[in-house]
């Protein structure tokens, strides 16, 4: 939809209300709205009771994107560091690591590279759920959503694949899981599941293969990450210094206390009663353990696939014209400040259309503007805003309504509420904001950087003692860094700035609002009104008290992230003997049919003088007898025209103590059949593998 609007295509002025209240909110972007925003008010309040200790910059779960960068960073790192020590290969892998011990270096750099791995994940489940519950998933910002679950899905299953490497029973189970995932899919011929059976047949290739995926797989989370924050502006990577400092500290100390496990080494004839799993990275292992093939292709595509469609599920189609901003073509001065101060690069300049003397003007792209207003308050010529808040008719209206309530002896301070405290202005409470602040004046507006501040100069001129502007002190709210804007304005360092020579007075407060901190917001205004100067409040702080909150911070983020990672679990899985025949036979070549001369006129020329039948293979008939019990299976020969070998598992319970086991393959009527007698002496917690090839023949695995 072209965003090149003339002023006739906008809202015409209208006469001003004298009841103070805005004009209607635009419908909520998704279904469920009331749930969310409770949701997100609950969160909110959570920061709330953080920032009553530490200051929400210094606040890690609060830039929780930030720190998962910063956690895939120190893993990366600590993981190139680690090649020192480790040995890529199926036979070395293990002992590389039980060589480290629990308290050198290369240990310490072990468990730091597997604990930052499992803090990135408790950031990237905090990051989504905030960005959930704050609807930030519907229109325009559909792209960062999806690409956000495809890099939470890349980064666990780089973590997946690290848990292989480490050859240790937990790994054995990643790997056998693995493989039935795998043979779910009609991908290769010979199930992959059949190299799993022993140690012997396990493929040192395929080991390698997952190591050099682990490696180079981080490159794709660089990409990831330039996709994600393709439609933001000036994001920030990193966190500040000290967050940054906090998170590198717990993680250096939580891994000097609290080594990473090491479980026995994988013997695939083994069954162990019970082992350790990491639940950031191992929990769909219960499901595949419990549910085979079904329970992991569940788990990993059922859980992306809805969780990529959240855009679609819960969010609303609404018109653009309804939310976003729209362009004033004939007040458009380009001067590029609405495109600078963006905060989703929806704005940008083309090429002017009318008569008037400058070179290019403002388009909004539809596709990537979400309607957070901040380009309002961006334009001093009123070229731009929101259709449904527009800038001349609510400028004209709060004019109208402060001087009459002057005319009517009223207070004439007045405050400013932006409305993505509350989840926006469709759930503003106004009889509980007038009680907060019943001295002031109160306006509502979409958020704070959609003030602009000749409006400020205005209101003071006309005889307010003050303007006490409210805004969300989250971190990322609406409309992200732009609720920065008017803080910038105000004090004349961002364009257009405050000119206090058009205002009697100064006098200006920006103050940070969280949820639950309102005796803190009362007491604000009223320091404001007995000291009407301009500033952007502040909450004090102690130095000693906040260092003791961020390490105690630290610390429980540390013990979240730790606890998961060590569990040990029972193994669900039938603990008893196995007898497992795992076999990949040939049958007889069937007899080529004779030809048919009535079949043959009908063939091409080309083609005549041939049997249009294609040779198989017979199917292959297997007799298991166990202690003089009895069963028979068939197999068919695989491939499309039944020319391959029959391949499977045979699987058998056994109890513990002596069996005779007698197998019998056949393979067709002409060939006698292979047969393998032999006694074994069962124990508890073994598996027991005979395996025959078509070359080798029988082999009892050890």
């Amino acid at each position: 939809m072209n965003q090149l609007l003339d002023t006739d295509r906008m809202p015409k002025e209208e006469t001003p209300s004298l009841d103070n209240q805005p004009p209607q909110a635009p419908p909520p972007p998704s279904r469920l709205d009331g749930i969310f925003v409770r949701m997100d008010r609950f969160l909110a309040r959570l920061d709330g009771m953080t920032n009553r200790w530490i200051p929400e910059e210094f606040n890690p779960l609060a830039r929780s994107g930030a720190g998962a960068n910063l956690s895939l960073l120190i893993a990366v790192a600590s993981g190139i560091l680690l090649l020192i020590w480790y040995k890529p290969s199926v036979h070395l892998a293990y002992a590389s690591l039980e060589n480290l011990g629990e308290n050198s270096f290369g240990g310490w750099v072990r468990t730091v590279h597997r604990y930052s791995s499992d803090i990135a994940m408790l950031f990237l489940f905090i990051h989504a759920g905030r960005t959930f519950f704050a609807r930030k998933y519907s229109g325009s910002r559909w792209l960062p959503w999806v690409s956000g679950i495809i890099l939470c899905a890349l980064v666990w299953f780089i973590g997946w694949t690290g848990y292989w490497l480490i050859w240790d029973q937990p790994a054995q189970q990643i790997a056998i899981s693995s493989m039935s995932f795998i043979d779910f899919l009609p991908v290769f011929g010979e199930p992959m599941s059949r190299l799993f059976v022993a140690d012997r047949l396990v493929p040192s290739l395929l080991f390698f293969v997952v190591f050099f995926t682990h490696m180079l797989l981080p490159l794709g989370i660089a990409i990831g990450l330039a996709i994600h924050l393709m439609r933001v502006s000036r994001a920030k990577l990193l966190p500040n210094r000290i967050v940054s400092l906090s998170i590198i500290s717990g993680l250096a100390i939580a891994s000097f206390f609290f080594p990473a496990p090491l479980d026995q080494a994988a013997a695939m004839n083994v069954k162990v009663d019970s082992f350790t799993v990491d639940a950031w990275y191992m929990s769909p292992l219960a499901l595949g353990l419990r549910f085979q093939q079904t329970g992991l292709w569940f788990a990993l595509f059922g859980g992306v696939a809805l969780s990529a469609m959240v855009p679609w599920i819960f969010g609303k189609r609404r018109s653009s014209v309804v939310y976003q901003a729209v362009v004033t073509q004939s007040r458009c001065h380009f001067c590029h400040q609405c495109s600078s101060d963006c905060p989703f690069e929806a704005i940008t300049m083309k090429p002017r259309t009318d008569e008037k003397p400058y070179d290019a003007q403002a388009y909004v792209n539809p596709a990537l503007c979400v309607g957070c207003g901040v380009c309002a308050g961006s334009c001093d010529s009123e070229g731009i805003g929101l259709q449904w808040f527009d800038t001349l008719v609510e400028e004209k209206r709060i004019e109208t309504d402060f001087e009459n309530r002057l005319m009517k002896k009223e207070s004439p301070w007045i405050a400013f509420i932006c409305g993505d405290i509350n989840g926006g202005l469709t759930y503003f409470d106004q009889t509980r904001w007038e009680s907060l602040l019943s001295d002031y004046q109160l306006h509502y507006i979409p958020t704070s950087s959609w003030l602009p501040s000749k409006l400020v100069e205005k209101l003071l001129k006309k005889g307010a003692n003050g303007v006490l502007i409210v805004r969300d002190s989250r971190h990322e709210p609406t409309s992200r860094d732009g609720k920065e804007m008017i803080a910038e304005r105000l004090l004349g360092h961002r364009a257009p700035a405050f000119r206090p020579q058009r205002a009697t007075n100064s006098n200006w407060r920006i103050i940070d609002f969280t949820p639950g901190l309102e005796t803190d917001l009362i007491a604000e205004a009223r320091a404001f009104r007995q000291n009407p100067l301009p500033s952007i409040s502040k909450r004090t702080y102690h130095k000693p008290p906040v260092v003791l909150a961020i390490i105690g911070l630290t610390s429980l983020i540390c013990a979240a992230t730790i606890l998961p990672s060590r569990l040990k679990v029972s193994n669900p899985g039938y603990l008893g003997p196995e007898f497992v025949f795992s076999f990949k036979v040939l049958g007889d070549w069937s007899e080529s049919a004779e030809i048919d001369p009535e079949e043959q006129k009908k063939l091409p020329v080309h083609m005549r003088g041939r049997s249009v039948f294609k040779l198989s293979r017979s199917p292959v008939s297997i007799r298991m007898t166990i202690n003089g019990v009895t069963e028979e299976r068939t197999y068919s020969a695989k491939g499309i025209s039944n020319d391959g070998p029959a391949l499977d598992q045979w699987k058998e319970r056994i109890s513990v103590g002596t069996h005779h086991i007698s197998v019998q393959i056949k393979t067709g009527e002409k060939t006698p059949p292979a047969i393998w007698e032999g006694t074994i002496q069962a124990k508890n917690k073994q598996i027991y593998v005979l395996t025959h090839e078509p070359l080798s023949g029988f082999n009892l695995e050890n």
